[in-house]
């Protein structure tokens, strides 16, 4: 069940949650995640950090995946994306600053919990499912939102080029977190977007 679910049936109840407390549990559980990694993660360990006793955790969320689930959610840029992007740059420039605020390059908690939320995937379903649900889902959103603009005769015969515009940089972000160990920051997103992103789309860009 959802955060948001398990605080409405809580009302429903006549017990409404402290709302402000969800925020200091999501957070202690991103510093926590970049700290240590998902699988010595612990309950226990959030409800000390966040000074909130498990019984407060476990009304809001059943297990520590769904507690993860929504800590990245959380943290989760995509709601001022559209805010943040300057639309009178160029492609190049626009497919930079997004990358950029997608993968929170100047955040080096986000980036740890990211890589370990990423890594831990592999082996927990509920976890994968999630990701490709909401973060590759919104990721290629907003690629595409960006992308679009710029392309003659947008249609789904370019649906391929999309997919495959959109997991390029996202795949090699993730493998430099979580094969290589290194951090990712604006260069290195320029690097993805020069080398590989525009070249694919040149030949359709309007002139």
């Amino acid at each position: 069940m959802s955060k948001q679910n398990k605080e409405q049936e809580e009302s429903k109840r006549g017990r409404p949650l402290d709302l402000s407390r969800n925020k200091v549990i999501l957070a202690a559980t991103l510093d926590l995640l970049a700290e240590c990694g998902f699988d010595a993660l612990t309950i226990d360990a959030v409800a000390a950090k966040a000074k909130v006793g498990k019984a407060t955790i476990y009304r809001r969320w059943s297990s520590k995946t769904e507690l993860v689930i929504d800590a990245a959610a959380y943290m989760s840029p995509f709601e001022v994306i559209g805010e943040r992007l300057n639309k009178d740059q160029g492609l190049r420039d626009q497919l930079v600053d997004v990358l950029y605020l997608i993968f929170q390059c100047d955040n080096n908690t986000y980036q740890h919990a990211m890589t370990a939320i990423h890594a831990a995937a592999s082996s927990n379903e509920q976890l994968e499912q999630e990701l490709q649900q909401d973060f590759y889902w919104r990721t290629k959103q907003a690629i595409e939102s960006v992308v679009t603009p710029f392309i003659k005769d947008y249609g789904r015969s370019e649906e391929p080029k999309w997919s495959l515009l959109s997991d390029m940089g996202p795949a090699l972000i993730t493998y430099r977190g979580i094969f290589i160990g290194k951090p990712f920051d604006r260069a290195f997103a320029e690097q993805i977007v020069d080398c590989l992103m525009m070249p694919l789309f040149n030949s359709v860009l309007v002139e």
